[in-house]
């Protein structure tokens, strides 16, 4: 018998002899239970007219995952054979080129007068122009219409495959099973709603392969190399981007979704390899727009779903990890609209199979078959509870647009980001996308309710022009949810959650708990308590007609409050020609704001082109109307056009780190922004290769978030390059390195590594406020006598003095807390260039990130927290404090004796003064002037640990190293693209 190191030995020995003589690869190893030969559809009959999928692809269905053009050529043949039950519908194209499609199947008669259903379908959904009894009647006609959508995440393969096989057996099957059902249902099928995604997954399958098969999980075929298959080209998760649609494979599918007004939706996908099978219903949080008769509908589907998996012996669970308070997942946004949702998430078996924790192994194929047993038992629920199913559906519709609409008396008002074209577009561009109604008052309103940070308003006047949105409208639902200021969860989760965050660490929340779109859009919200008002009309995008060029003009002016200035700064530059950007509001012929882009004709007289065409042509690009200007000279002390506030830009020549290991999300962000929407050219380096690299040719690096290591050993270059004038921008986990003392960039720093030198950055923070609000006081200024006492007045909200563990000790406790996303209400630099375009209070969303601390008030151009004037009575007079604190010690005294007395003493003496810290809140970042108040959450959630932890901290910092300068950010300012205060002022 050869021992083990005998047979390496001769294992080397025979590679040796036959190194010029390749061998043929050996054949697979059989793998007990890798493969799986349940037939889909036992005894099932078929029109031979019909192509299987399986003469298509050439291999059996199922086998392996199909390629885009595999399904694009099954579901070409199917349809081209089969038209009296199919019709086929291309609905996007991709960034990569490749065409989105879903398939209508039904009956040949209802394919017949397909379009005449889906008008019905459209008339269910918005009952408006109807009686009640018109409504009904059209209730029990119409056909049941199920959406069915396949892999929006690109490496969840099982379900494209489930969706081929059950085109097929929809399409020819000609059992009476599949008959009727087809004569009280149109089916439509999206069998990829990721196509980039699913081909970069299959492409490294195809790379990774090995002879043998593949049936461990923790193997990079299975599982991928960065960034991996989920996300589309720009590494956008598309099941987030349902609300803000801002993907062209998100606009075609919420366009061609919406129109069809489905009663039932599905959203496949999978989970972690060594789960089981999980469909509906959901577990708390629910988003509380959603209706009532879908949480009815979606325990009775889901009992459906479990018989039908109990006849093969599967195994699956509900709720557990699934919930639903988002409102940007495909199945949620669909319940918003009125539909049943069901979402699928089978267990990810890659390719082959994968070998599971109790030593079984689970096919691929038998993957794909859970996925399509579940599609045909959903079905068969719809038609056998068809009517019911509608007829509730229809009497939501008629309830959203009555007198008993739980909206009725709920309206949105957005104003406020004025001269911001570009934000009110874009909003009015979701809402239109979403089929939602926004209006403009034609005289003033007067009304009562709330703003975005909390605080009632009483008898506001709006005035005519204000942006009204109604709840009271067919799409009411999702109105609400994406506009409501403060949705909240229920008492009885919160105590689940803040169980589960002390027991475990972990939160049960899947995703942010804010994402109002107009906060994000730095527009201002208010949620009033009336109905639209009839003094109003139906609002639309405007467009502003370019005005010729007068005489004598010298430059083009672009409002510096619109986002889209920034882009066509960028662009422009990135073609030769020189911008200045105005660093302090002017008049000239016009006012001119903060942050306006200027380009001077003279600055530009060595420009080899035709420069009006270039910059006519690049303002248009952007839907950007110029100003003329006509001179340059500001009256008084207001900026003129050659001083020091007109700024010449330099050209950026970005880069920004890629892969391994920052997160895809940040780097896709990045990416969409810069080369999609400013349009500007940037290198996307391999941060594996950056010691090699010359940095010298970019004067701008951007580190996306999610790395700490793997490139951290090269700040020391970085440092050099950064004080030779370059600028270094870090996000969220990616800027910790920098705030290091010893080894970092600059002064600003992370919490944990200076609680004990908080008094510091108190200092910094209190010098912020005051450099915005101080007064003189001319008595005191101008006094021939010193002061008696000088104030300090960063010692107001001061915290505890403690010793280091029980500092770190407190500050781990809330860390605990952090949110998953909330948005949160940040003040502004109102000098500083990054601000440029944003009001005062800047809402942001906030995961959880660094907690960064400014050395210098200045160095911050926004901080958490909005220090807004107080909403709560004025304090008693000092002196009759004084007196009840003289009482109470008389109480004291007689309860407790001297003790109370010398601790009162001892206070006195510390300050000068009576010591009334008891009376105040005691975190130490809670520091507000007298009369203001901090607020800090806007909407989602936000625990009070975790509030007090980064109240007063910075979202963004900016310092000056050497010529160059580093700027920080806290959490993505580009997250999922929400976030319309971009395009970017950094």
């Amino acid at each position: 018998m050869l021992t083990r190191s005998a047979l390496v030995l001769f294992a080397l020995l025979a590679g040796t002899v036959h190194a010029q003589n390749a061998l043929p690869a050996a054949p697979p190893t059989p793998v007990p239970g890798l493969t799986y030969d349940a037939p889909f559809f036992p005894g099932a009959k078929y029109d031979a007219a019909v192509p299987t999928p399986d003469s298509v692809l050439g291999y059996r269905l199922g086998d392996k995952a199909a390629r885009h053009a595999e399904v694009e050529a099954v579901i070409k043949a199917i349809a081209a054979k089969a038209p009296a039950r199919v019709k086929l519908f291309e609905y996007a194209t991709s960034h990569e080129g490749r065409k989105l499609y879903y398939l209508a199947i039904s009956s040949p008669a209802n394919i017949a007068r397909l379009d005449a259903i889906k008008a019905d379908a459209a008339k269910l959904a918005d009952p408006r122009k109807f009686t009640k009894a018109q409504h009904e009647d059209l209730a029990g006609k119409i056909p049941a219409i199920a959406w069915l959508a396949y892999v929006i995440h690109g490496n969840e393969m099982s379900g494209t495959d489930a969706a081929l096989a059950a085109i097929y057996h929809l399409s020819a099957c000609t059992d009476a099973t599949v008959t009727s059902l087809l004569d009280e249902t149109v089916v439509l099928i999206d069998p990829l709603m990721n196509p980039d995604g699913r081909d970069r997954c299959i492409t490294q399958i195809v790379q990774h392969r090995t002879v043998q098969p593949a049936v461990d999980d923790q193997s990079i075929i299975h599982a991928e190399t960065w960034p991996g298959g989920r996300t589309n080209h720009y590494l956008f998760d598309m099941n987030r981007d349902w609300i803000w649609a801002t993907q062209p494979e998100s606009r075609g599918r919420i366009k061609a979704a919406g129109e069809w007004n489905p009663h039932y939706f599905v959203e496949s996908h999978e989970q972690g390899t060594q789960e089981t099978f999980l469909f509906m219903p959901p577990r708390a949080p629910v988003n509380p727009n959603i209706p009532q008769n879908i949480v009815k509908w979606s325990a009775i589907f889901g009992d459906d779903q479990g018989k039908a998996f109990d006849k093969f012996g599967w195994r699956y669970f509900t709720g557990e990890w699934n919930e639903e308070w988002f409102p940007g997942y495909s199945g949620s946004w669909a319940a918003l609209r009125g539909a049943i949702d069901n979402l699928y998430e089978q267990a990810r078996i890659i390719t082959d199979g994968a070998r599971r924790q109790e030593g079984t192994i689970e096919p691929y194929r038998e993957a794909v078959h859970k996925q399509l047993v579940s599609t045909m038992a959903n079905l068969a629920t719809l038609q056998k509870h068809r009517k019911e199913i509608v007829k509730d559906y229809a009497v939501d519709r008629w309830r959203m647009v009555s007198d008993e609409s739980p909206y009725a008396t709920r309206s949105f008002v957005l104003s406020g980001a004025e001269g911001n074209k570009g934000r009110w577009d874009r909003l009015m561009d979701i809402f239109k996308i979403q089929g939602i109604e926004a209006y403009q008052l034609t005289a003033e309103l007067k009304a009562s309710g709330r703003d975005a940070l909390g605080r009632e308003v009483k008898d506001r006047v709006f005035p005519a022009g204000t942006v009204v949105v109604p709840g009271r409208q067919p799409q009411g639902r999702i109105a609400a949810a994406i506009l409501e200021l403060d949705p909240r969860m229920s008492p009885e989760f919160l105590t689940e959650e803040r169980r589960e965050l002390l027991r475990f660490g972990q939160s049960r929340l899947y995703d942010t708990t804010g994402w109002n779109a107009a906060m994000l859009f730095g527009i201002d919200a208010f949620e009033i308590d009336v109905a639209l008002p009839k003094e109003s009309r139906l609002a639309a995008t405007q467009t502003e007609a370019a005005a010729p060029a007068p005489a004598g003009a010298v430059a083009w002016a672009f409002d510096g409050r619109d986002d889209r200035s920034v882009a066509l700064a960028a662009r422009l530059m990135d073609q030769g020609v020189h911008v200045r950007v105005l660093n302090k509001p002017t008049v000239l012929n016009a006012s001119f704001a903060r942050g306006t882009v200027f380009v001077n004709k003279k600055d530009n007289q060595a420009f080899a082109g035709d420069l009006a065409k270039v910059v006519g042509d690049s303002a248009k690009q952007f839907d950007l109307t110029p100003t003329f200007v006509t001179t340059g000279m500001g009256p008084g002390d207001l900026p003129d056009s050659g001083g020091q506030h007109f700024v010449l830009l330099e050209q950026p020549r970005i880069a920004v780190l890629t892969r391994d290991p920052f997160n895809p999300y940040t780097v896709g962000e990045c990416w969409h922004l810069i080369d999609h929407e400013m349009g500007i050219r940037a290198a996307f380096l391999n941060t594996a290769e950056l010691g090699g690299m010359d940095l010298r040719r970019y004067n701008v690096i951007v580190i996306p978030d999610g790395g700490t290591e793997g490139w951290t050993d090269k700040i020391p270059a970085l440092k050099t390059w950064v004080e030779g004038g370059g600028t270094l921008i870090a996000i969220g986990s990616s800027a910790v390195p920098f705030t290091k003392e010893k080894d970092g960039i600059g002064s600003t720093r992370d919490l944990p590594d200076v609680l004990l030198k908080l008094d510091d950055f108190r200092q910094a923070i209190v010098r912020d406020w005051l450099g915005k609000t101080a007064a003189a006081m001319p008595e005191q200024v101008w006094s021939f006598n010193p002061p008696e006492k000088l104030e300090y007045p960063w010692t107001m909200g001061e915290a505890d003095k403690v010793e280091e563990p029980e500092a770190k000790r407190r500050d781990a406790w809330r860390a605990l807390f952090m949110p998953t996303g909330a948005i949160l209400a940040a003040r502004t630099d109102d000098r500083h260039w990054i601000t440029a375009g944003c009001g005062d209070v800047l809402p942001v969303i906030y995961q959880s990130g660094p907690v960064l601390l400014p050395a210098q008030g200045g160095n911050a151009p926004v901080l958490l927290g909005a220090i807004v004037p107080s909403t709560k009575p004025p304090e008693p007079p000092k002196e009759a404090k004084k007196d009840e604190k003289k009482d109470d010690t008389k109480k004291g005294d007689s309860k407790q004796g001297d003790g109370k007395k010398d601790d009162d003493k001892k206070g006195d003496e510390k300050d000068g003064k009576k010591d009334d810290k008891k009376d105040e809140p005691k975190p130490g970042w809670l520091l507000a002037p007298p009369g203001f108040e901090l607020r800090l959450r806007m909407s989602g959630l936000l625990w009070p640990e975790a509030a007090d932890r980064i109240a007063h901290s910075a979202y963004c910092t900016q310092e000056h190293v050497g010529s160059g300068q580093i700027i920080l950010f806290a959490n993505s300012p580009t997250f999922r693209r929400t976030t319309a205060s971009s395009p970017s002022r950094i």
